[in-house]
Order: structure tokens, then C-alpha cells, then sequence
């Protein structure tokens, strides 16, 4: 009777350690110009029987490239995402900076139920961006003071209803009535240094 639990332990191990291979037999595709190889995949929130994964240009946890700061382009990230749960009505993003949470950089509500991915430098009219922390509705990059190095989450918020927000709103307000409307969440972070 004592040798079943350690067979079954041991099969529970060789299972593990042969689910944990990266060999999965997928080939990535070659980065385009100005792109590189590394990203980060990141799934947190389960809703339902749906894992939600957001994956970016970067590492979970990475240093940022610089293209996406205050010394770069100030251009916001492509990202994309998979697991999208049934009752999902729209999508937003959120960019927090732990170190200095009450500034915003980017609040995006109401984009299209039906995306899986933003571009680089996203735009779209029907979506409501907040007015970041420089007075503009729109994306600003991390931009720690010199000398110093800041943590980052960028938060991707499955909702359950469209939002009645408007570009500009206040980012305080807009970032609340996202959480409430969350039925789930995945999220990616990095750091930044000046």
C-alpha cells in the first residue's frame, strides 16, 4: 500500500518536469526592423474556466527599451492578448508606476471587445484615454527623475460593460470605474532607469 503514493509522486514529477520544456515544436518568427526577439508573456486573472495572458515587447520584469520612454520615442508598446472571457464588452489599459502611483501615464477604456492586440503607438477614436499626468489624453512613458530606477505594471482589464468615459477624463475616476467594471485582469511589469 506505501508503494503507490511513491509511484504516483513519481509520475506526478516526470510530468511536471516534461511540461516545463520550452521545446514545444512552434518556431518564432524573425523580428521585423526596429523589433527584437525578447517578449514577455504574463497571465494572472482566471475567469471562469479562461486564463487571460498578456504578452509584450519585453520580459516580465525586464528593463523597458528605451523607445517606449521620455527618452525615446514616448511611443506606447504593442501588446496583444489571449483568453478573452465570454462576457467581455470592451477592453482598457492601465500603466502604473509603483514607486509613484498617483501619476498617470496611460488609462485606454472601451477598446473593441473583439481585439486581441494593440499596435504600437495606438490610437483609436471611440476609445477614452484619461489625461495623463502632463496634461495630454494620451500615452506618456515611463520618465523616473535621474538617478533613480522605477517599477512598472502595465495592466490589461477585461470588462464586463462599455464604460461612459470620454478622452480626458480625469485618470483618478476613469482608472476606478475600470476596476469595477474588471471581470478579469493580466499584467506585465518592467523598470526603467535615468
Amino acid at each position: 500500500m506505501r508503494r503507490f503514493p511513491r509511484l504516483l509522486a513519481a509520475s506526478l514529477l516526470a510530468a511536471t518536469v516534461g511540461g516545463c520544456s520550452t521545446n514545444d515544436g512552434r518556431d518564432m518568427q524573425a523580428p521585423k526592423d526596429g523589433q527584437t526577439e525578447t517578449i514577455g508573456i504574463a497571465t494572472t486573472t482566471v475567469a471562469g474556466q479562461t486564463t487571460l495572458t498578456l504578452t509584450a515587447p519585453w520580459q516580465d520584469g525586464a528593463v523597458i527599451d528605451k523607445r517606449y520612454t521620455c527618452d525615446g520615442e514616448n511611443v506606447s508598446p504593442a501588446l496583444s492578448w489571449t483568453g478573452a472571457p465570454a462576457d467581455v464588452s470592451a477592453w482598457a489599459l492601465v500603466l502604473t508606476d509603483t514607486e509613484a502611483p498617483t501619476f498617470s501615464h496611460w488609462a485606454a477604456a472601451n477598446i473593441d471587445a473583439s481585439a486581441g492586440s494593440v499596435a504600437e503607438g495606438f490610437t483609436d477614436d471611440l476609445v477614452a484615454v484619461a489625461m495623463n499626468s502632463d496634461a495630454q489624453p494620451a500615452y506618456t512613458g515611463p520618465c523616473p527623475p535621474a538617478g533613480t530606477t522605477h517599477r512598472y505594471v502595465l495592466t490589461l482589464y477585461a470588462l464586463s460593460q462599455v464604460l461612459e468615459a470620454q478622452n480626458g477624463d480625469p485618470a483618478p475616476s476613469m482608472r476606478a470605474a475600470i476596476e469595477a467594471a474588471a471581470v478579469a485582469t493580466a499584467q506585465v511589469s518592467f523598470s526603467y532607469s535615468r
